[in-house]
């Protein structure tokens, strides 16, 4: 029995040290910031963009009418780029998001396909 233990507790020993090691370079590394759309609007810098192509949904009982735009995009620094985003847009403003029109926009310089309407007359949706 007294052999069992003098194998088993510098096994067991070596074990918890080789664990503890491992733990504590993991606790070490950075955690990698969650990202929201709350942070991506906050971060987003104005630009302004040209509508290539507007899909407009029917207008729902809250005014608002669903419209996926194809926009080509002009960032301060960057070259232009077209992408596409959906928006929900007040009745009122659907004039605003006709194709050929321009509009000014807030693009997140970290993922340039998250673009926000500059106001409050329309909501990001994706």
């Amino acid at each position: 029995m007294a052999d069992f233990f003098a194998i088993s507790l510098p096994v067991v020993t070596l074990i918890f040290l080789v664990w503890f090691f491992i733990w504590s370079r993991r606790s070490r590394k950075p955690k990698a910031a969650k990202v929201d759309q709350s942070t991506r609007q906050e971060r987003a810098v104005w630009a302004w963009a040209k509508i290539l192509s507007a899909t407009r949904g029917p207008v729902s009982t809250l005014r608002m009418a669903h419209v996926e735009l194809t926009l080509e995009i002009h960032l301060p620094g960057t070259p232009a780029y077209q992408a596409k985003t959906t928006w929900l847009v007040e009745e009122q403003a659907l004039d605003s998001v006709e194709e050929g029109k321009e509009i000014s926009v807030k693009v997140d310089p970290q993922g340039t396909q998250y673009i926000y309407p500059s106001g409050g007359w329309a909501k990001y949706v994706g």
